[in-house]
């Protein structure tokens, strides 16, 4: 009876060590089916790596025209491998900027893309001229190249009343509307600072890093210790006249507008101002429209009595008569007048 019980023991245990055996093959056959048709995952570590290694390139959101200044909208930025020999990390260094040509969508904006000087960045028809400025002319040294303004003119100006005593008249209106800032103070409009630039120092500098905050930190106190004493704005030719006159006989003062905002005033509901060259008398009509040209109207000029929004109306000619002379002839005691000969 016991030799019995020690045989079915052992036959159990057996049956054990061969059931674990068969049930350990099936799982790792399980595992190797399911791995096989699980497609690998790459691991986590080499992704964060690759991503530390890239850096922000600002690229065109689209066309950008020559001569348009670049805002928000125009720009956008990617992520690639390195920066490009003087590209931009950051779309803040090109706000306002020129492009001095076309650039494509999806390029790379470039420091040689943009125009370096304030000629190249004025428009057909646009002069450039320097107003000066102050802390409250040009709102508290808020104005940024790129920016439009309108001009408001305060001038004083002395008359007689019936009495021959002297009165004075101030006034105040707005003399130019929306003029683009080509430059204020040391900043000009299409030039980056060096900080802003990519070089082959500053290719993997990314906005945040301690070197961009140091460089906006000097660019910053740089700005604070020069205020602005003039500012650059691009004047329509035939407005140039009242821009200089105005600044040289009164005070302006800047005010800042949205860039989007194009409303403008209607000159035409208004009395024309006098020009300080009149026009020739009997010219043909081919000549006499040639008149409104921007450029015959620059010629042409203003004076005070324009400036002050005088009518334009035509001067009297004047007509000079010879005095008539007689010759007196006595005779006896009477006398005759006739007119001498001429």
């Amino acid at each position: 009876m016991q030799k019995m019980t020690r045989m079915i023991a052992l036959i159990l245990v057996l049956a054990a060590a061969l059931l674990a055996i068969l049930a350990l093959g099936m799982g790792r056959r399980n595992a190797a089916l399911v791995n096989a048709s699980t497609p690998a995952r790459p691991s986590a570590a080499p992704a964060t790596q690759a991503d530390a290694k890239l850096v922000n390139v600002v690229i065109a959101a689209k066309v950008l025209p020559a001569g348009e200044p670049l805002d928000a909208t125009a720009l956008d930025i990617v992520r690639l491998t390195a920066l490009p020999p003087t590209g931009y990390s950051s779309p803040e260094a090109l706000l306002g900027a020129v492009p001095a040509l076309d650039i494509p969508a999806g390029s790379p904006i470039l420091a040689g893309d943009l125009a370096q000087s304030v000629a190249a960045m004025l428009r057909p028809g646009e002069r450039a001229l320097a107003v000066p400025v102050d802390e409250f002319s040009g709102v508290a040294n808020r104005i940024a190249p790129g920016d439009y303004v309108d001009v408001f003119l305060s001038l004083k100006s002395t008359r007689r009343d019936k009495a021959q005593a002297s009165v004075d008249d101030v006034q105040t209106r707005l003399l130019l509307s929306r003029l683009r800032v080509l430059a204020y103070g040391s900043r000009a409009l299409g030039t980056a600072r060096p900080s802003e630039v990519a070089t082959p120092e500053t290719y993997l500098a990314r906005p945040g890093s301690a070197d961009s905050a140091r460089s906006e930190k000097r660019s910053s106190a740089a700005a604070v210790s020069e205020p602005a004493r003039t500012a650059v704005l691009a004047v329509p030719v035939e407005l140039a006249t009242r821009l200089l006159l105005g600044a040289q006989q009164g005070k302006l003062a800047l005010a800042l507008r949205h860039p989007g905002d194009r409303d403008a005033p209607d000159s035409d509901l208004f009395p024309a101002p006098a020009a300080a060259l009149p026009a020739r008398v009997g010219l043909a009509d081919d000549a006499r429209r040639q008149l409104s040209l921007p450029e015959n109207q620059a010629y042409a000029g203003i004076d005070m009595p324009g400036l002050l929004g005088h009518e334009d109306k035509p001067k009297p000619t004047a007509v000079h008569r010879a005095a008539a002379s007689s010759v007196e002839i006595i005779r006896g005691a009477s006398r005759a007048g006739r007119p001498a000969s001429p």
